[in-house]
């Protein structure tokens, strides 16, 4: 059926230069139809936007004239043709199906070619496939399954070789969330007896005489380093990121890198056990069960100074609510401490444990791939391969805490999976049983047994949790470790200085200089009362006049009255205490014997190991300095708004020398020839129903700050 149709517009007399395979390739590339003649083709893609020289035509219009078409409409076929058309077309009827599908699909059938000419076919072409007929081919749907199967299976493998990497340099704003696991089969997360009680709850005062301390908790955990702002004086710009930090000194120009940590535990729940009545001093090996619930929320802040790299300080903040009783607390040292106080100092890196590890810490610059080892901060490790984690590959990593095993003091290990891109463990496990029992102690040197039993407290101390990560925020700028910076405190500056200090052990003087003008009993006004209460205190005064001296004392004041402890030990190492109480000039009236008492571990002899220090008016004048250390004075604080004492402030002095005795503190902590000699104020008082207590200490030798503790608890 046909009929005839007069466009009423002038058709081209100008032929595209263009093959007709061209023209429907490019109608094929635009979503055209491709049926008609080769000037229908040409109109249909100048209407769909190409350019004239596109299809073929030159740059300027043709002279215009009225063509009649004839078109032929076809039921059968969608492609009409017709034995006028390019001679070209008649090529394409003996072109095989394969043949047909690469001229459509190759590219570059659009460029320009020299047309040639062909001897027309008598047969009738094959119809030219749409790009739908073609992808429907057999034949093609097979190459196209090949290829994505080689594809993928490329992508696969390039994706699951884990590559070796060195750890990433952490970043101002960096945050990880992550989930907490306490607990490892049937062992409780944390468990502490005896002596390794007061690392665990270092704040707290419990109204029993417990021996053993089961916890159990379920959480999460946020780490992140602080992306500080420019603050009132500005941090320099190339330091942006750092924060202004307080120093042991009291000065706030330190410029530091923070670091915060906070547990949020919806489950904390505590057993404990008291000492046994039936054995009496013994306490119960087994959890007893008697678990009371809780919550509790806990932060660590630690600020690294910019340029030494060295942890400046580290505050620890917590709110807890365990057995319907709430505690709130806060403690801030400088230098050392942290969570478990002197157990870092003896065995360093064990810190790492409680919390997710930046990965520089423990492998600084190494490589990270299969079977690397290397040992950092007292940890041997080791990369055992790969494994995953969800759908991510991930390195993963045993360490093994060198002097825990090598002291025989017990185990400590912790296996950790480690990714590229990020800078701490995405997931942690941690298990560490530490005794001096000797139950952990088994073919060790005679050596290690003593040593063990020299530097750690009685009991045991157990931690069993993993840490996931959940979430991962990067950062932009690396910080700004090593740099120096104007303005930056110098400590020999901050530091007392040397004429200010007093030798008073070389020069035989019986007790630290005191010398306050905020306290009316100085320390050497109360010495004086032994000249009238001598009888009382046989000991203690044989001992004084025959070369010892007063190691410890603390006074507790109350209106006129005040009430002195002194400790004493005597060139042979035998070693007491004295309690007494002065009112207004020593005198027999005066001074008035209370109690006395002897040392069971003997106290260290050893006055060459004496430091000079500056006497307790000196320290007492920078302490309520409140430009230098505004946390200690106010409501809160050991000193009131006018730097004076709180009535209900003690202050007391200890003084620390190697040796063998139980004032022999140094001795445990590190190998020396020096002592020390540290000043402490306390204070503890009621408001409504909260009991507080705070404490500080300061290094009488130089007048740097040890830290700070404040606790609350419902009284």
């Amino acid at each position: 059926m046909s009929h005839r149709i007069n466009r009423g517009e002038q058709m081209a007399d100008e032929t595209s230069s263009l093959t007709v395979a061209k023209l429907k390739a490019l109608c094929v590339i635009n979503d055209l139809p491709t049926s008609g003649k080769k000037a229908e083709l040409v109109e249909r893609l100048l209407g769909a936007g190409l350019a004239r020289t596109e299809v073929g035509l030159s740059e300027s219009d043709p002279v215009e004239e009225a063509v009649e078409e004839e078109v032929v409409l076809s039921l059968e076929d969608e492609t009409t043709i017709s034995i006028e058309e390019d001679k070209s077309e008649a090529v394409e009827a003996v072109i095989e199906d394969d043949e047909v599908l690469e001229a459509v699909l190759v590219p570059d059938l659009v460029e320009e070619e020299t047309e040639e000419v062909f001897t027309p076919v008598a047969t009738k072409r094959k119809d030219a496939a749409t790009l739908a007929d073609m992808i429907k081919d057999p034949k093609v749907i097979a190459v196209v399954i090949v290829s994505l199967f080689l594809g993928a299976a490329g992508w696969w493998y390039i994706n699951s070789t884990l590559e070796p990497f060195t750890a990433e340099p952490l970043r101002y704003g960096d945050t990880m969330e992550y989930s907490i696991s306490g607990g490892l089969g049937d062992r409780p997360a944390v468990m502490a007896s005896e002596g390794f009680l007061d690392l665990v709850f270092n704040f707290l005062e419990p109204d029993d005489d417990y021996c053993r301390i089961f916890m159990d908790y379920e959480g999460r955990g946020t780490l992140g380093v602080t992306k500080g702002t420019n603050q009132l004086p500005p941090v320099p710009n190339n330091l942006d990121g750092a924060v202004r930090s307080q120093g042991p000194y009291g000065s706030n120009d330190w410029l530091a890198v923070e670091i915060t940590n906070t547990y949020e535990f919806d489950d904390f729940d505590i057993g404990r056990n008291t000492y046994s009545i039936i054995n009496q001093g013994s306490c119960p090996d087994a959890e007893d069960g008697a678990y009371v619930p809780g919550q509790a929320v806990l932060t660590t802040t630690r600020h690294i100074e910019l340029k030494e790299q060295a942890t400046l300080s580290t505050a620890f903040d917590f709110s807890a609510t365990i057995d319907n009783k709430p505690y709130e607390g806060f403690a801030k040292t400088f230098d050392v401490g942290g969570l478990l106080g002197s157990l870092d100092v003896v065995l360093p890196g064990v810190s790492l444990m409680l919390q997710p590890i930046e990965l520089q810490d423990l492998f600084a610059t190494d490589v990270i791939e299969e079977g690397a080892s290397g040992e950092r901060l007292g940890w041997r490790w080791r990369v055992v391969g790969e494994d995953t984690l969800g759908e991510d590959k991930t390195w993963k990593i045993a360490a093994t805490h060198v002097d825990v095993e090598r002291l025989c003091l017990g185990s400590a290990t912790m296996e950790i999976w480690a990714e590229e891109d990020n800078p701490w463990a995405t997931q942690q496990t941690v298990d560490v049983i530490i005794s001096n029992d000797g139950s952990l102690q088994t073919d060790c040197s005679p050596f290690s047994e003593a040593f063990g039993d020299y530097i750690l407290p009685e009991g045991e101390l157990e931690l069993h949790h993993t840490f996931k990560a959940t979430k991962l925020t990067r950062g932009a700028k690396v910080l700004d470790l090593g740099k120096d910076y104007d303005l930056r405190p110098r400590s020999n500056i901050l530091a007392l200085d040397d004429d200010v200090q007093e030798d008073w052990g070389g020069q035989e003087e019986l007790h630290p200089p005191d010398a306050s003008s905020m306290r009316q009993h100085t320390l050497e006004k109360a010495m004086q009362c032994f000249d009238h209460i001598g009888g009382s205190a046989s000991g203690a005064s044989a001992a004084l006049d025959n070369g010892g001296y007063i190691w410890r004392g603390l006074d507790k004041r109350n209106a006129s009255t005040t009430q002195w402890n002194v400790s004493w030990v005597h060139p042979d190492d035998t070693s007491g205490w004295v309690l007494f109480e002065v009112t207004g000039e020593p005198s027999s009236e005066n001074c008035t014997y209370l109690d006395k008492g002897s040392f069971e571990e003997l106290a260290s002899y050893n006055r060459e190991s004496i430091p000079a220090v500056a006497n307790m008016s000196t320290l007492e004048q920078r302490l309520s300095d409140t430009t230098r250390y505004p946390q200690l004075s106010g409501m809160d604080g050991v000193f009131d708004s006018s730097g004076d004492y709180h009535a209900d402030t003690r202050i007391g002095f200890l003084v620390a020398v190697p040796g063998d005795g139980a004032n022999d503190l140094l001795g445990q902590l590190t190998s020396t020839s020096v002592g020390a000699t540290t000043v402490d104020v306390s204070r503890t008082w009621e408001e409504g129903i909260w009991e507080h207590a705070f404490a500080v200490a300061i290094d009488a030798t130089d007048g740097r700050v040890v830290g700070w503790t404040k606790l609350s608890q419902v009284a």
